[in-house]
């Protein structure tokens, strides 16, 4: 029988009789070591989720990690499932919102039953139109020739039989890797523990598709994807599909149990989420840069040493001055105040990018309050702000994004 847990993220799962059975344990710990450890931090009879928040899948029993800013807060498992759906809607450009909604409901696994029948969506009109064609290179060893003779091969399977002929040739047809990618997905979710409405969906959708030798394909296979103007409609399936097997998922089976998950690191998805907001509020005069790389250290002998903040905010010129560096922090700070770890790391970034004001950005709690300082000996500050996420009850994106606006406001001259 199907069943579900909902724990929160740096929480535990006890074997017990309402938690995880031994043998869930146990498939758990296989499947966590090798990932080397990132994902649990495993206890005598228990699991404790570390920074990663989503969705796994062991046998029956489905597991939906959630965010949580505060501890304390006496918020709901759903109020925050709503969040996290939030963030990936709008951190990763996800359509979860066009859904029907009877969608909307909660399910056995709502994340999953989402992000599964928003991606057959995205196919549904691709199976309308067509699937795109290419050509693909198929090798055959038979008694018709045609395409190239492949000598080696023919000699070596052929001495004995002059009817028969290893050849190469080129075949144009839908078995191409876009559409290997795609079915791929599909059959990781085929097999996941969705609900009825939805895995029907999902299997009538895999039916549509022609027989594609899909086996090989990883999540390495989306970097030799080259979209063309024949396969630009792909765009928005492929972010689907990339989401289902990117994200740790699908996996081998542990032990005698399959595990399908669905993972994303909080502080990543954090910080991505705060990014787009950014965008979206920054002024004409300013640019928002992400994954900016900077070298802070240069050995004579080994590889160089990088840093990378969060997010970097430039005057929209040709000297590309630095207004304001950004580092979000997917916690609450201890005591209120910044760790020293965090005030040095701004202070690298303030003196590398040559920068006058860095910030570090937190969610909001009850604890919360602002607080700024200038580094010694130094003309540059770092000050501590912080956003509320909720509107009332709820998570709010409108609110955190007037929040930006006035951050940004009162942050860079005009």
């Amino acid at each position: 029988m199907h069943r579900t847990l909902r724990v929160f993220e740096h929480r535990k799962l006890h074997v017990a009789p309402d938690g995880l059975s031994q043998h869930e344990f146990d498939t758990l710990v296989q499947f966590n070591d090798r990932h080397e450890g990132q994902f649990f931090e495993i206890g005598h009879k228990h699991v404790k989720a570390r920074h990663f928040v989503g969705y796994v899948q062991v046998g029956a029993l489905s597991i939906e990690i959630l965010p949580k800013a505060d501890r304390t807060d006496a918020s709901s498992t759903e109020v925050w499932s709503n969040a996290l759906l939030e963030m990936l809607r709008v951190a990763l450009g996800l359509r979860l919102n066009q859904l029907p909604g009877a969608s909307q409901q909660v399910t056995r696994s709502r994340l999953l039953d989402l992000i599964a029948q928003a991606y057959v969506a995205e196919l549904a009109p691709l199976l309308r139109e067509g699937l795109a064609k290419g050509y693909r290179t198929t090798s055959a060893n038979g008694t018709v020739f045609k395409g190239r003779l492949k000598i080696t091969p023919h000699l070596r399977d052929n001495i004995a039989h002059a009817d028969r002929f290893f050849v190469e040739f080129e075949t144009f047809d839908q078995d191409i890797l876009v559409n290997r990618v795609l079915a791929a997905a599909l059959d990781a979710l085929s097999w996941s523990a969705l609900s009825d409405g939805v895995a029907r969906s999902v299997d009538a959708c895999l039916s549509q598709f022609p027989e594609l030798d899909h086996r090989g394909v990883t999540h390495e296979s989306f970097e030799r994807i080259r979209l063309t103007r024949a396969t630009q409609r792909y765009a928005s399936a492929l972010t689907y599909a990339r989401l289902i097997l990117s994200h740790r998922g699908p996996q081998l089976r542990a032990g005698r149990e399959r595990v399908f998950a669905l993972l994303f690191d909080m502080n990543a998805l954090w910080e991505r989420y705060i990014a787009v907001l950014l965008r979206r509020v920054a002024p004409v005069h300013v640019h928002v840069c992400t994954q900016e790389r900077h070298v802070f250290w240069e050995p004579a002998q080994h590889g160089v040493r990088k840093i990378r903040p969060d997010v970097v905010l430039r005057a929209a010129t040709e000297m590309r001055r630095t207004l304001l560096v950004i580092d979000t922090k997917w916690k609450v700070p201890s005591n209120g105040l910044p760790s020293d770890d965090d005030l040095k790391q701004m202070f690298v970034y303030n003196e590398l990018l040559e920068g006058a004001r860095s910030m570090l950005l937190y969610p909001r709690t009850v604890k919360s309050f602002p607080s700024s300082g200038a580094y010694a000996s130094r003309d540059h500050t770092c000050e501590q702000r912080h956003i509320g996420l909720f509107a009332g009850t709820q998570w709010s994106t409108a609110a955190i994004r007037e929040q930006l606006r006035d951050l940004l406001v009162a942050a860079i001259p005009q």
